[in-house]
């Protein structure tokens, strides 16, 4: 529930039943914004942060890394934008952010890089070659073979050893690039998370698959992210592959920069600014999001709702077994604690007729025409059909909700058709790129391979709040939007962080990066929002006698920008949030209109694209 200020309840609710009672003395625009020190009626305003990034080096003779060539590829600035409407050619609504960035380069003393790779030793267990390592071992081309034993060491471990013995500003992300590699005391080694397998089917993930052991770490507890090149090689990034043509650009471990290596070692630098850019700036320390956040707030007053409508397709088994309501809650309201959430359930056993249609005609084990031959792609039955039929799957809620509908399919294999590896989807309206419905499926070749509902219901629902893959982002500067193939395959490594974003499966959390990426968005937006009606409310007959009322609310919005600048991020959304529902609640009084995400813009998309969806990566290894 958002935590409001007392002073400024205790003004809002003295003052409401003034609003009717005295007429307007002055409506005057030119006094709109008198006497507000955070609130600037009607205006627009883009929030400036300046963001340090620390890029600290380990292990790295400084002779190898050209510092002004690091820092020359790297952005200035990074202006966040909705991701999705510009697959229709849209902008999307302005976030109302920009950040500038602000670079520092160290390289550790050999005091500080002696005790870390001791820690390192200290911390980990023996155990054999993955298969990956085994696999480079096997390529023609490769320069040296991975030895056994080699070292397991746990990531969040690192993490924390590194924040706590680095002194870092908790104002500031830093990224260590390390390097074992060269010293006498090097060991092979791998980094792993082992201690959150898959809250259904408890399949461990970190600790039972191969695919799974990391070069990369980091958001558990700190704002910092490390990256290993002498550790690996691995899976996740491909970077075992060394005998490919490198049309899909990956980064090799560290000693394959080198003379007759896989690349030439004067590129070990541009390769270190690459992963700066597109792995830690774009796609975890500063990104932008998928869908617009504030589609789904609430009304002040209401609740933020996930609610699954289970469909019953497999006889051989109940899907209800393989959902935890209540931990999809707890996710959900630890990440945003500032809303009310409620996480419904309801069970369709067995399926209807109209929902197996669609998802037959989706998987195209059924070629029949229907609403989807409107968006040209048999994929859009889904969305189109539960549009349509919506009442018969999803319960009323109150008016003030705010209702986001996942509909679950417990199905089969066979019947998930082309969709075979598919997990879920959060899919957008077809029509702008806003939000629509989530889909999710499970089946028992699913959860063999240890997937159930729970964590994909908590990824899918991410992505419908806004949230990206760790993987997958925007360049803000090229303009770029990219995934992770061809010439950006090594931005799977954003995949090696904690966040339940990411495809690794190795938490079902929201991680520091997340939290910051949409703590600074609501902020913003909320108090955007805040504006635009504040402004409306002193246009108003008696917005005269509302400036008592908006300045309490200026004095939270006074607080969030306090907070924001000093990076406690979750409080200054708190208070923006807090700062719109007192805004919207005087709105209410006076009968003035509150938001709406209705788009602008609005068109019948072009040529269709598809939509790719969350699946299985790496399932047998």
């Amino acid at each position: 529930m958002v935590r409001l200020r007392s002073r400024a309840v205790i003004i809002l609710f003295a003052l409401l039943p003034a609003i009717g009672l005295f007429p307007s003395l002055s409506n005057a625009a030119e006094r709109r914004s008198r006497d507000f020190e955070a609130l600037d009626p009607g205006a627009f305003v883009a929030r400036d942060l300046t963001v340090p990034v620390r890029l600290v080096f380990i292990g790295y003779d400084p002779a190898r890394i050209d510092k002004a060539a690091l820092l020359a590829g790297l952005p200035a600035t990074y202006n966040p934008l909705v991701r999705f409407p510009q697959y229709y050619g849209l902008s999307g609504r302005d976030l109302g952010l920009r950040y500038r960035f602000r670079y520092s380069v160290t390289f550790k003393d050999a005091q500080f890089t002696n005790r870390f790779f001791s820690f390192l030793k200290r911390t980990g267990t023996d155990g054999a070659p993955t298969a990956f390592q085994d696999a480079y071992n096997a390529q023609a081309r490769n320069v040296l073979d991975v030895t056994g034993p080699v070292l397991y060491i746990d990531a969040p471990t690192v993490e924390r050893y590194l924040a706590g013995c680095d002194g870092d500003d908790a104002r500031s992300y830093t990224i260590y690039f390390i390097n074992w590699y060269g010293r006498p005391d090097f060991r092979f080694h791998v980094y792993q998370k082992i201690d959150e397998p898959d809250p259904d089917t408890h399949f461990n993930f970190g600790l039972l698959r191969a695919s799974r052991k990391m070069i990369a770490w980091g958001g558990t507890s700190s704002r910092a992210w490390f990256y290993d090149l002498s550790a690996g090689p691995e899976a996740w990034t491909n970077n075992w592959i060394v005998d490919d043509d490198q049309t899909q650009y990956h980064m090799p471990p560290v000693w394959e920069y080198a003379a007759g290596g896989y690349r030439p070692p004067a590129q070990l630098t541009t390769d270190l600014a690459l992963v700066t850019r597109y792995v830690g700036i774009n796609l975890l320390f500063t990104t932008s999001p998928l869908y617009d956040p504030l589609v789904t707030a609430p009304d002040a007053g209401g609740a933020k709702v996930a609610h699954i409508a289970m469909l019953e397709d497999d006889p051989a088994s109940r899907g209800l077994d393989f959902v935890n309501r209540s931990f999809t809650q707890t996710e959900l309201r630890r990440f945003q604690p500032y809303y009310r959430w409620k996480v419904g359930l309801t069970d369709k056993d067995p399926i209807d007729a109209g929902a197996k249609r669609a998802l037959s005609i989706a998987g195209e084990t059924l070629a029949e025409n229907d609403c989807w031959n409107t968006f040209g792609l048999p994929f859009a039955q889904l969305f189109c059909y539960f549009e349509g039929n919506l009442a018969s799957y999803i319960p009323r809620y109150g008016k003030r909700d705010y209702v986001g509908e996942i509909f679950a399919f417990n199905t089969t294999d066979e019947s998930l058709g082309v969709n075979s590896n598919l997990l879920g989807f959060a899919d957008d309206n077809w029509v702008d790129g806003t939000q629509s419905f989530v889909f999710m499926f499970n089946t028992a070749g699913f959860r063999e391979l240890g997937f159930g509902f729970t964590s994909t219901a908590i990824h899918e629902f991410g992505h419908h709040i806004g949230m990206s893959h760790p993987h997958d982002g925007y360049d803000s500067e090229t303009g770029v939007d990219y995934g992770a193939a061809g010439d950006f395959e090594f931005a799977w490594s954003g995949d090696e962080t904690h966040s339940v974003m990411q495809y690794i499966a190795v938490t079902n959390q929201f991680g520091q990066f997340d939290k910051d990426n949409m703590y600074r968005w609501e902020t913003a937006g909320y108090l955007n929002w805040a504006n635009a009606v504040a402004g409306d409310i002193l246009a108003h007959p008696r917005g005269a006698h509302a400036r008592p009322l908006l300045r309490a609310a200026d004095l939270l919005a006074a607080d969030s920008l306090a907070a924001f600048r000093r990076w406690d991020l979750l409080r200054a959304a708190t208070e923006a949030r807090g700062t719109y529902a007192l805004v919207a609640a005087l709105a209410q009084q006076l009968g003035v209109e509150t938001p709406t995400l209705s788009a602008a813009q609005r068109r019948l998309p072009g040529e269709p694209f598809t939509r790719e969806g969350c699946r299985i990566r790496h399932p047998e290894d």
